[in-house]
């Protein structure tokens, strides 16, 4: 199956709608997205209608996402973050807020595992690091690990699996092949998209993946989106300067 994977949309209407049409132009079957859909950004309510009518989602919350339904103390975000949240909560609905009490930090399905930050500490751990890749392999059962969090796209894999020598590396937009075990299912392996809403890797361009589970590999594609009209809104609605003009520098 063709998965379409995205992750830390951040409230930014602009770039999920690059990133959905450009799903929907190569044809994916179902969708997988690791959380922080709102925060950051001026549209949390139109991103939340967005992803809520994909077909087959497997989906998560992120740090944000629990912030802003009061369930991740606000002591853990800057002072912008923070802002972003206040406003966020102000303008989901009843409705709105409920959907996301529905989603859980981590999900494991027969085909993959989905966590924001890491397996151990879904909300809040970053992966950033082989020794955390390895401190984290206990606490999967079902590969590939599908995060987010760290707005950066990153494979983590073993090297050599018996000496647990871990290779890391940030992704370009090529195909890779994922590793298997010997009888065909998926080894250890950790995958993240990057951010479509807010990169932090230098890049501006909306960040997103294929993940095609029969072939067993795995894409990272960026896509160029309106920004100026994204940082229009965020001054519109008065939410801090700093979040229009990180857009620019994509960090």
């Amino acid at each position: 199956m063709l998965y379409g994977v995205f992750s830390d949309v951040h409230s930014n209407l602009e770039a999920l709608t690059a990133v959905l049409d450009y799903f929907d132009d190569l044809g994916v079957e179902g969708y997988i997205c690791c959380g922080d859909l709102v925060g950051y950004g001026p549209d949390p309510v139109a991103c939340l209608e967005r992803i809520r009518a994909l077909k087959n989602l497997s989906l998560i919350v992120g740090n944000h996402d629990l912030a802003t339904i009061g369930r991740l103390e606000l002591d853990w975000f800057n002072q912008y973050a923070r802002a972003a949240v206040l406003w966020t909560q102000m303008q989901l609905s009843a409705g709105d807020r409920l959907f996301l009490e529905g989603l859980t930090a981590r999900l494991e399905t027969k085909q993959f595992t989905l966590a924001h930050g890491t397996p151990r500490n879904p909300p809040e751990e970053y992966l950033l690091s082989a020794g955390q890749f390895r401190d984290n392999v206990p606490h999967v059962r079902t590969w590939p690990l599908f995060v987010g969090h760290s707005h950066m796209p990153l494979l983590f894999r073993f090297a050599d699996a018996e000496r647990l020598q871990v290779e890391a590396h940030f992704l370009e937009e090529r195909e890779e092949v994922l590793p298997r075990e010997a009888d065909g299912r998926s080894a250890p392996v950790a995958l993240n998209p990057g951010s479509v809403g807010q990169p932090r890797d230098q890049d501006r361009r909306a960040a997103c993946a294929l993940y095609d589970s029969t072939k067993g590999t795995f894409r990272v594609f960026r896509l160029p989106y309106d920004v100026a009209a994204v940082q229009a809104k965020i001054r519109a609605v008065g939410l801090p300067e700093y979040l229009a003009l990180r857009l620019d520098y994509g960090q």
